[in-house]
This record gives structure tokens, sequence and C-alpha cells, in this order.
């Protein structure tokens, strides 16, 4: 019986140890949101928004990239984008406004992500690509983040739109169904998870990985810690 009940000390022993490490290994700098990037949910979280980390893999251009400024611009910034999401509609006013101040030296390379949690994503990006055949796919960015932004209804056939940009509603309407156009477009968010890419919107800035929104000034998070704005970054990366 003696027996008995030291295995049944020795055995709630061990289990106060396993809680006690459990504890002390809870999500720190940044482990929490690698699970909600996993999730594919969190990124409207401001701790979300601030984390960078060291890229092990990084894009380069490739024909077919939606390129906003010069190809050869001495940095290049990779955004991964949803096109339904109201935090890549935030990013985008961002990036416009550091691309204005860097003139020729940075260009912006956008390129769809479709989230878990975003059902319209794929067919907006299909939107994309199709008013890119008749040279409006910037005006047809911009209009999808506005309307992102301002949570307004987009019809499955984006017919306000066409019409709004004076797209050819045939043409685009045959292209907004081609199942080739949503298969590369497929492939490409497959790509961008070899880079290490699980949700949008995700920046590659010189080596850099940073997840999420960053705005566009300095400012402090949670822990306290100065974090640098995307126009710090940017500056510290082109004086390099």
């Amino acid at each position: 019986m003696k027996k008995n009940y030291w295995y049944l000390i020795v055995g709630l022993f061990i289990i106060i140890l396993v809680a006690v490490f459990a504890i002390g290994r809870s999500p720190r700098e940044g482990q929490s949101d690698v699970a909600n990037r996993e999730t594919g949910e969190g990124l409207g979280n401001k701790e979300v928004q601030t984390q960078t980390y060291l890229a092990s893999n990084t894009p380069s251009v490739k024909t077919g990239d939606k390129i906003i400024g010069n190809s050869q611009a001495t940095l290049k910034i990779f955004v991964y984008e949803d096109y339904a999401s109201r935090y890549s509609a935030d990013l985008a006013d961002t990036l416009d406004k550091v691309k204005a101040e860097s003139g020729d030296k940075l260009a912006i390379v956008v390129r769809p992500y479709i989230t878990r949690n975003s059902a319209n994503a794929l067919r907006l990006a299909q939107a994309i690509d199709c008013a890119d055949e008749q040279g409006k796919w910037l005006e047809m960015r911009a209009l999808l983040f506005s309307k992102a932004k301002n949570q307004q209804f987009i019809s499955d056939d984006l017919v306000d739109d066409i019409a709004q940009l004076n797209l050819d509603n045939e043409v685009f309407s045959a292209c907004l169904t081609n199942q080739d156009k949503s298969g590369t477009i497929e492939q490409s968010v497959a790509e961008a998870g070899t880079y290490g890419v699980m949700g949008a919107p995700t920046m590659f800035i010189g080596g850099e990985i940073i997840i999420g929104a960053r705005p566009y000034d300095d400012f402090t998070d949670s822990n306290g810690d100065l974090i640098s704005g995307l126009k710090s970054v940017v500056e510290n990366k082109l004086s390099l």
C-alpha cells in the first residue's frame, strides 16, 4: 500500500513539473503570432502587425509580376496582399506614401495571397489580372481596396466595377471565369508558402519578412519596445 502511495506522489510531482514547464514555454516574442499566421487569423492585431524576421528564402522578380515603379530600382518590396482585406488596403496606402518619398530608388512588387478566411480573395485577385489585360490593374486594385476599407459590397460579376473603370464587359467577364487564370494565381500562392508566407499582408524587404500592415511611423509596441515604421525600414535599407 505504501508503495502505491509513493507512485501516486511521484506521479503528481511529474504532472506539476510538466505544468510549470508548459507555463514557462507560453508564447512569447512572436511565437503566438506564428500560431495566428498558421490559422490565418489575427492579422489585424497590433502585435502580429509588428513582427519582423530574417527570411531564409526570398522572392525575386519574375515574368508577369505587377510592379509599381522601376524593375531596376535599388530596393524592391515584395508584398503579398488580399484584395478583400482592410489590412492589405491600409498597407497599400502606406506603401504608396513611402514610394512617393523614395522615388525611383524603390519599387513595389505586388502579388496576391488567398487566405483561408477570405472567400472572395481568389475572385478579386483574378479581377486584378483581368483588368491588367486592359491596362487597368492599378485602377482595379485601388477600387477594390477602397471598397475593402469601407466594407462595401462587391458583386460576384463585378459589374459595377467594370462600368466604373470603363472596361470591356464581355472581355472582362470571360476572363473572370477563366480557370487557367485562377490556376495561375493558386500556383503563385503555393509558391508564396515556400517563402514562409502564411497570411496577408506579408512583405519582404532586403532579406527580412515583415508580417502584417506595418505602420508608416515608428511606434512602441505592447512590450514597450520601439518598432521601426515602414518609412524608417525603407530609409535604413536604402542607406546600406
